[in-house]
């Protein structure tokens, strides 16, 4: 049978169909290959800030008079959160000038550090000597809890956003409570280095009496980008740093980063220390931070991803 001539007309017609039809799959492969590319990003992303977030995260809870103090959400054993100094019954509210020079992320504002009390530093000089001593004498310390939740429910990827706060779900746990034991024996030398540590690093110092335990609070002033082992956030927790996160990404090839910046905020240590001894014997960090980053891959890329962390962790320790 012999094959149909077409007229000029109907193969116009076909050839523009196919062209259509070409198109129409052009661009739906492209799309799923931009998403596909972007959701590496922000998986890339969110794993990075998980990875990196564990590897240095020091924090703990406390063991008050001998019972431990879990990663939940029952606060009977933790210091009140007023911005009282109390020491043996008296309480001396801190002047709330400003003292300090430490700017909170993202708002240009200097946060004040506590009034320079004998009793502040007293604190502060007890807080420290402790950490120290837990770090060079302690028979053993027990990470209790060590994980990290996704601070403020803070997922930023533009379109992807929600793809995201899915894939959160694959890293983190839901709230502090949901946090599950660990138990295990920790290297004492771990334990935050706190010997730079100053008042004007602090925005905030309590302590209270407990029983035959005393309970420090120090609460660091919000940082961008600290530096390990620095005055505030990097002498009361681990803290990352750049070169820990471009570090990471090597298993992904092609992903670039860029304008990171780690802003912690509130992050907070709550140390028990034995009244007899001066020995630290439980230690609860708690650590949030906003960590932004730019990401690229081919030729896909999403600015200003941002994705907040923080990590929990619990310590008991021995001597």
């Amino acid at each position: 049978m012999a094959k149909k001539q077409m007229t000029p007309e109907e193969y116009k017609a076909k050839l523009e169909i196919k062209a259509a039809k070409s198109e129409r799959f052009s661009k739906v492969f492209l799309s799923s290959i931009a998403v596909l590319l972007s959701l590496v990003i922000v998986f890339s992303v969110v794993s990075i800030a998980q990875t990196t977030m564990l590897t240095v995260g020091n924090g703990g809870s406390v063991s008050v008079g001998g019972n431990n103090v879990s990663g939940g959400n029952d606060n009977s054993n933790t210091p009140s959160d007023d911005n009282s100094f109390v020491d043996g019954g008296n309480d001396v509210t801190p002047d709330n000038g400003d003292n300090g020079d430490a700017t909170t992320p993202d708002s240009g504002t200097q946060t004040p550090a506590p009034e320079a009390t004998d009793a502040n530093q007293e604190a502060l000089d007890m807080y420290k000597k402790a950490v120290a001593n837990a770090r060079a004498n302690a028979k053993q310390v027990i990470r209790v809890k060590d994980g990290a939740i996704n601070y403020k429910g803070h997922v930023q990827a533009g379109k992807l956003s929600s793809a995201a706060s899915t894939l959160m779900g694959m890293f983190m746990v839901k709230d502090e409570a949901s946090i599950e034991a660990k138990n295990e024996v920790w290297d004492k030398s771990k334990l935050p280095n706190a010997s730079a540590l100053t008042l004007n690093g602090l925005q905030k110092i309590t302590r209270e009496e407990k029983g035959n335990t005393y309970v420090i609070t120090v609460v660091a002033k919000n940082a961008v980008n600290p530096k390990a082992n620095a005055d505030g956030v990097g002498s009361i927790a681990g803290v990352i740093e750049e070169s820990q996160i471009t570090g990471s990404i090597s298993s992904v090839p092609g992903l670039t980063l860029s304008n990171i910046k780690i802003s912690y905020e509130n992050v907070k240590a709550v140390a028990t220390i034995d009244k007899a001894t001066g020995n630290l014997v439980g230690l609860y960090i708690d650590a949030p931070c906003i960590l932004g980053l730019d990401a690229k891959l081919a030729v896909i890329s999403i600015s200003g991803a941002e994705v907040g962390i923080e990590v929990f962790t619990e310590y008991k320790i021995s001597y």
